[in-house]
């Protein structure tokens, strides 16, 4: 069983253990009644929030996915929390955020960062208007301009809300902003400890691992001839610079950093797993403070 249960879905060929994805959402809150939203609120439910953007990602990979990751990262995660005895639920996903990075590539919507906190902000406040009390982004989106406006919109909503909303981050970039990693409104990932892609070029946008993730739980908006042909483009000493406001097109005329042609290589079920199980362990351990 994937991911994904329904005997409606169909099972990416490359990977039979997996089943591919039906659309952002589905099983979330966009698909419940509101009988169903008022039941988990009153079981105190965590609420997970899926974020990204709707930006390109190169000649092979299509603009949602992001937001496609988050999704799957976070349906993942929720059974790993119910496995533990949690009550979770899934938030409609939040997709209208800022490319900063991406600009001038056709496709690569943005916001104006005041637009995105207060959109933001008023999610999580509808979610405590519900009766929810915890809400946790996921987020695959790493523009550095996207990641500053969310933590402002979750510090807002830790502050003047009174519940826990938090931001993840991951343990190696507090310091790149920073951060202490004791805030409140945020939650530690771990990193990642174990090896699953065979590539030597780190995927900063649409390389080996956004090619394979997508490829997996939605094959049909992969290219992979065309990723097959692409060339290897690295940051090299360059990730600095590039965190802190680098233009993607003035490094890749095509859009993607990394190497999708090994996308073939990399362990998706494991990569899912391994995240979710470290998301999962980031969630309860914040719960727990």
């Amino acid at each position: 069983m994937g991911i994904f249960a329904s005997e409606d879905l169909t099972v990416s060929n490359n990977n039979p253990n997996i089943e591919a994805a039906p659309n952002i959402f589905s099983n979330t809150m966009a698909d419940m009644k509101w009988t169903d939203i008022e039941r988990y609120a009153e079981e105190n439910a965590i609420v997970l929030l899926p974020m990204g953007v709707i930006e390109e990602h190169g000649p092979h990979l299509c603009l949602a996915t992001d937001i496609y990751t988050a999704h799957i990262y976070s349906i993942a995660t929720k059974q790993k929390l119910e496995e533990k005895g949690y009550s979770v639920v899934i938030a409609p996903p939040f997709y209208w955020g800022i490319c900063q990075a991406a600009k001038g590539f056709a496709g690569s919507f943005s916001i104006r960062p005041g637009t995105a906190k207060a959109l933001l902000f008023d999610i999580i406040a509808s979610l405590k208007d519900f009766g929810y009390m915890r809400v946790f982004g996921l987020n695959a989106h790493g523009d550095i301009e996207h990641q500053i406006t969310a933590m402002n919109a979750f510090k807002e909503a830790h502050e003047l809300l009174g519940i826990t909303a938090c931001f993840p981050h991951e343990d190696f970039m507090f310091h790149h902003f920073k951060l202490s990693s004791s805030e409140p409104y945020f939650y530690k990932i771990a990193p990642q400890e174990i090896k699953v892609s065979q590539s030597e070029v780190w995927d900063v946008h649409g390389g080996d691992m956004e090619t394979a993730i997508i490829n997996t739980f939605y094959p049909h908006l992969v290219d992979t001839e065309k990723a097959k042909s692409l060339p290897d483009v690295s940051l090299g000493d360059q990730f600095e610079a590039w965190m802190f406001g680098g233009q993607l097109k003035q490094i890749s005329p095509q859009g993607y950093l990394g190497s999708p042609a090994s996308y073939d290589s990399v362990d998706v079920s494991r990569n899912v797993e391994d995240y979710a199980q470290r998301i999962s362990e980031a969630i309860i351990t914040r719960l727990n403070k």
